[in-house]
């Protein structure tokens, strides 16, 4: 059985939320040979392979598939004489729809369109709209393999035992900090945040920064704060590997962040997480029963960056009562 599975573009979080989706669909068509393909680019390729090794026959990136009327008439270079048993479109604009069913295939599923173009119908009226976007994938597999999942499995992450010569200190005490995100827009002050570390450590706590490639401008500030950045040693991250963050992430109590890549991996760790959200929506972006959200909207804010220090210390106190 041939399957294609498309989505448009997929950051580290896009690329998380879909790992138990691909885990579950191997497991279901174990001979099945899976092709994944974005519009764009997939963190599945890379980072997040090591989570799906083995899974995943052929990523085509750039595929060619565009939001476009003018798009439909022209020819999918890297799709020419290849053919799937089954389709699966991951994504709900019509025309990247479209143009993704003129690709040669016996099923098709999409929920574009209230299920128009598709070959499953919403049969047992899953719902699809404004739900938490693992959820979305699963009940897509839950029409597909006619199998209803109620609950969404963990992602099972390799031990590395290298984790204990670099965290030390008692979890319970432990508190994560990731400032980052892939969008300027989703980032609360950096500044503020290092306030926020300085105020929990004289409570006591110790406190790690956990800072990703595009973060490396702060790993300075970091440092000559004596606040520790596990990821990083004589100023290089040291791998590349997922499975080091989510060990990392294992060993803390909780994270505080944006919407970011690293809220997700610690989500996925188990590691509950105070996340704030400027432009994203909380009910799709942030895993239920381990995220308390903070909606600036909530409070009459519209960007992140003018959310005030003084609310955020207030809201972070109750969530720290709670877990």
């Amino acid at each position: 059985m041939k399957i294609l599975i498309y989505s448009f573009n997929d950051k580290i979080g896009d690329g998380l939320q879909k790992i138990t989706f691909i885990q579950e669909l191997k497991k279901k068509y174990p001979d099945s040979s899976i092709t994944y393909s974005t519009t764009r680019t997939s963190t599945l390729k890379n980072i997040l392979n090591p989570l799906i090794k083995g899974m995943i026959d052929e990523f085509i990136e750039f595929n060619e598939i565009e939001s476009s009327f003018i798009n439909l008439f022209r020819e999918k270079h890297k799709f020419h004489k290849k053919k799937y048993d089954l389709i699966i479109d991951l994504q709900k604009v019509v025309l990247r729809t479209l143009n993704l069913k003129k690709i040669s295939h016996i099923k098709f599923f999409s929920t574009s369109a209230n299920f128009l173009f598709s070959d499953f119908k919403n049969y047992k009226n899953f719902e699809f709209k404004n739900i938490y976007i693992e959820r979305f994938y699963f009940n897509i597999l839950s029409l597909i393999t006619n199998e209803v999942y109620e609950e969404i499995p963990n992602i099972h992450i390799k031990n590395d035992p290298l984790i204990d010569t670099i965290i030390k200190t008692n979890i319970n005490q432990n508190i994560a900090i990731a400032p980052g995100a892939g969008d300027i827009l989703r980032q609360w002050n950096f500044n503020k945040y290092l306030e926020v570390a300085k105020k929990l450590r004289s409570e006591g706590f110790n406190v790690y920064f956990f800072l990703g490639p595009d973060e490396r401008k702060y790993l300075d500030t970091c440092l000559k704060n004596n606040f520790p950045c596990p990821e990083w040693k004589d100023n290089e991250m040291i791998t590349d590997d997922i499975n080091f963050t989510f060990n990392l992430a294992k060993k803390m109590k909780c994270l505080l962040c944006n919407d970011g890549g690293t809220a997700w991996m610690f989500e996925f760790a188990g590691i509950k997480t105070l996340k704030i959200f400027g432009i994203t929506d909380e009910k799709k972006f942030a895993r239920p029963g381990f995220s308390k959200t903070i909606k600036i909207q909530d409070y009459g804010f519209t960007e992140i960056k003018n959310f005030p220090l003084e609310n955020y210390t207030k809201i972070l106190k109750d969530f720290l009562k709670d877990i």
